[in-house]
């Protein structure tokens, strides 16, 4: 509907409003105007063009508005408990969000309706941009609306404000030297983490992994409540991973988070001597998780080979051939299918180079990800296809390494 500066006027006027809830009806004809001076000058003036040019007179705000409950006389009170809270916090910047009376919001749509909503500011908003104005003021920090590290909710339906403390997330790259290690914490599958005799009361199938190597000192050195560990893709328990792998470390409610990232590598690789490395620490975000899952960079094993023949030179060479640029097929191998569905993957083997190392072969192979290099080895009974048990004969992978993790950067 079209907007009637007089009828809308006399309308806030009859219902009660007070100021600051008559400015917010008329926001968008005053450019950059406090809420409050434009109701001022709206009380005033039976026009627009009258309004635009008279003196703002004291800003009167009640109690028993209809539209607001008075809320505007609270947020200094809200603003200043937020900061009491605060205090104690780690922080660069914040994000202010509220609770309002849902009556209210009820309210002024149907006044939306009466008036015209084409020159208003929602009270929500107006009373968030006050208490963070009044925030700023007091804590010398300024509000971020996309990646705020904390979140102050004032709830004006109790009085109360708390506080959410946005995750911190970490970037970084490790190795894993050690085998035996699973990249992330393995709950018992029996007690499901409860604890039982089977995990000896742990609640975990093994003892320590990459995840809670690496999250130790910073869980220590941030106060966080909890953490999450996202790897680019990760490497079997048994196997090293001598490249580096990216990986965030997302700890969730820290109290701090202004960090030495130099500090923190040292701090997690010596506690960690010949298990695990880190480098490349520094602060990340909930988009780089995204990126790091969705990411499909190559790698580049070494497998140590056991053949129940020997390998002839005529064999060897075959196997090299065969696998360079190979679209494989890999049906979910029998070691895993109780975890992963049952489907046939196409994976490319980009290159080998394969020589016998003493009773054993040395190969090195650089595959596409989530190719499954122990069952490109031994062909898992036919279920991947080719193999190099095609051309090798029964023979397995007794070692494996991660030696690059083509990540390009």
């Amino acid at each position: 509907m079209d907007f009637d500066y007089s009828a809308a006027r006399k309308h806030l006027l009859e219902i009660g409003a007070c100021d600051r809830c008559i400015g917010r009806q008329f926001h968008r004809l005053f450019e950059g105007m406090d809420q409050g001076a434009i109701g001022s000058k709206v009380r005033q003036s039976n026009s627009l063009a009258e309004a635009r040019h008279c003196e703002t007179d004291k800003v009167a705000l009640k109690k028993d508005c209809p539209l607001c409950s008075g809320y505007f006389l609270e947020t200094d009170a809200m603003a200043k408990k937020a900061a009491e809270l605060l205090a104690g916090l780690d922080y660069e910047n914040f994000l202010v969000g509220c609770r309002v009376d849902r009556a209210l919001l009820g309210r002024e749509e149907e006044l939306w309706v009466e008036i015209g909503a084409l020159h208003c500011e929602p009270l929500k908003k107006d009373l968030v941009r006050q208490i963070g104005l009044e925030l700023g003021k007091a804590t010398g920090k300024e509000a971020e609306f996309t990646h705020p590290d904390v979140t102050a909710l004032a709830d004006f339906t109790t009085g109360k404000v708390s506080l959410n403390i946005h995750a911190l997330f970490v970037y970084g790259k490790y190795k894993k030297l050690l085998r035996g290690i699973p990249q992330t914490k393995w709950f018992c599958r029996r007690c499901r983490g409860r604890g039982c005799k089977e995990c000896n009361f742990t609640g975990k199938m093994y003892e320590e992994s990459v995840e809670e190597i690496i999250a130790k000192p910073f869980m220590e050195k941030t106060g966080a409540k909890g953490e999450k560990f996202h790897g680019s893709g990760r490497e079997d328990i048994d196997a090293t991973c001598l490249g580096w792998r990216p990986f965030v470390l997302e700890l969730q409610q820290p109290l701090r988070r202004f960090l030495d990232w130099e500090e923190m590598a040292k701090e997690v690789n010596s506690s960690a001597t010949g298990k695990i490395e880190v480098q490349k620490l520094r602060k990340s975000s909930k988009e780089e998780v995204r990126r790091i899952k969705a990411a499909r960079h190559d790698k580049t094993y070494e497998a140590i080979i056991e053949c129940e023949n020997d390998a002839s030179d005529e064999a060897i060479e075959s196997v090299i051939n065969e696998f360079q640029e190979k679209e494989i097929s890999q049906r979910t191998p029998d070691r895993v299918s109780h975890r992963r569905a049952d489907l046939v993957r196409k994976r490319a083997i980009h290159g080998v180079e394969l020589e016998k190392k003493g009773l054993r072969l040395r190969a090195v192979i650089r595959a596409e990800a989530g190719a499954y290099i122990k069952e490109l080895i031994s062909g898992d009974s036919g279920r991947t296809k080719p193999s190099f048990a095609d051309f090798l004969g029964p023979c397995k992978c007794v070692e494996l390494n991660v030696l690059e993790v083509h990540d390009n950067v």
